[in-house]
């Protein structure tokens, strides 16, 4: 063996050491680079909701859904950027969205009525249950053939693909879960989930007219849309809280013998609440989902003698129609009062409650509507709105 051989063996070694090294400090380098590159450098001030969260980077933004009930767990993240650059790091887990946003398909009322408030019907490419819409101006773009019908029952793929929206809005498993989630990828339609149902405070699910917002850099208008809600909201609140009297008040009809009643962290329980109403079951705590399940019974010898009776049901337009549900509708105080109201002065001939559509952006007039039947003395000259009273006939 040549004299120079471990000579050799030393300085492949020592620039081995050197590349590691070299390679080493280039990695930290990129990566401190491109963590500066990914630094937040803003959030959207949310005062109410919980279940969203909106962050400002260098040349993108991120709109990331949490869970209300604990917002440390992470649903789902969109990355709003230019189209052709390629995912951030940190990000690669979440959902590329192209800016700027042209066209979406909703499923739901809501984001319907989400979008009407921004001004946003005309990037809306589809909708589907059209005899459930209330908003007349989008209805009349459907038959103007501007905005498509793609179906009721089910989603007419082929029709919301030729259509190419930059994404289609769900309310999660509420639109047919993950079966619907397959045939979307497999069409490669981007799916975006608003979950403002899932907030119980009133001002919380309006607040996420925000999230509608973000996807069209349109959040300085939301959050003044947002701020005259609340602040009509919040005033009305104060107004009912300075009454005398709370009425008592309890909810809903039975259905195959189970009264499903609001529990009192439910959205129509916290509206009764801020309008100055005494909800019986306030105090209780869930049992199926956000309700109580009940038999007619337990609800009887609570609320025989209540005030109110908030019956929030589609098929009840008259005394007669409760009646004819039960006979033993009857026996109830409210019902002999006549202080029976339901939600449905606002309806499609098919059924499509306002009430859900754009009360979920406008919480303050749900919430005068309910002062003004509790408290009529406190609006003089007010008219409801979204709830009815019932007549006799």
């Amino acid at each position: 063996m040549s004299n120079k051989t471990p000579y050799r063996f030393l300085w492949v070694f020592v620039m081995a050491g050197v590349l590691f090294t070299s390679c080493r400090q280039g990695a930290n380098t990129h990566s401190q680079a491109e963590k500066k590159a990914c630094a937040k450098l803003s959030s959207l001030n949310l005062k109410y909701a919980r279940g969203f969260t909106v962050d400002y980077y260098d040349g993108f933004k991120v709109i990331t859904i949490r869970d209300c009930n604990d917002t440390a767990r992470l649903l789902a993240q969109y990355v709003l950027m230019p189209a052709g650059k390629p995912m951030p790091v940190g990000f690669e887990n979440g959902v590329a969205v192209a800016t700027p946003v042209r066209k979406i398909a909703c499923i739901s009322t809501t984001h319907i009525a989400q979008m009407a408030k921004l001004g946003l019907t005309d990037s809306i490419a589809a909708v589907t249950n059209l005899d459930l819409i209330n908003d007349a101006e989008v209805v009349e773009k459907v038959k103007r053939h501007l905005i498509e019908d793609i179906g009721s029952q089910e989603i007419d793929y082929e029709k919301l693909a030729a259509l190419a929206p930059s994404f289609i809005i769900t309310s999660g498993s509420f639109d047919g879960g993950d079966k619907m989630s397959v045939k979307l990828d497999a069409l490669h339609i981007k799916q975006v989930t608003g979950l403002e149902y899932k907030e119980q405070e009133p001002l919380a699910r309006a607040e996420w007219l925000l999230f509608i917002a973000a996807f069209y850099n349109r959040e300085g208008l939301a959050e003044k849309e947002f701020d005259t809600i609340a602040q009509n909201y919040l005033q009305l609140k104060a107004k009912a809280a300075a009454a005398a009297t709370k009425p008592t008040v309890f909810c809903n009809l039975p259905f195959k013998e189970i009264w499903y009643m609001p529990c009192g962290e439910n959205y129509i329980a916290r509206l009764i609440a801020d309008a100055g109403g005494d909800f019986l079951w306030k105090d209780a705590k869930a049992t199926n989902g956000l309700n109580l399940n009940l038999n007619y019974e337990s609800v009887y010898n609570k609320a025989a003698n209540a005030d109110c009776w908030l019956v929030d049901a589609s098929f009840i337009y008259s005394l007669s129609d409760l009646k004819k549900a039960d006979a033993k509708n009857t026996f109830f105080k409210a019902y002999k009062t006549g202080q029976v109201y339901n939600y449905n002065n606002r309806e499609t001939p098919a059924g499509g409650f306002d009430f859900w559509e754009s009360g979920t952006v406008n919480p303050d007039k749900i919430l005068a509507d309910l002062i003004k039947i509790f408290h009529p003395g406190l609006l003089p000259g007010y008219q409801l709105y979204y709830y009815r009273r019932v007549n006799a006939k």
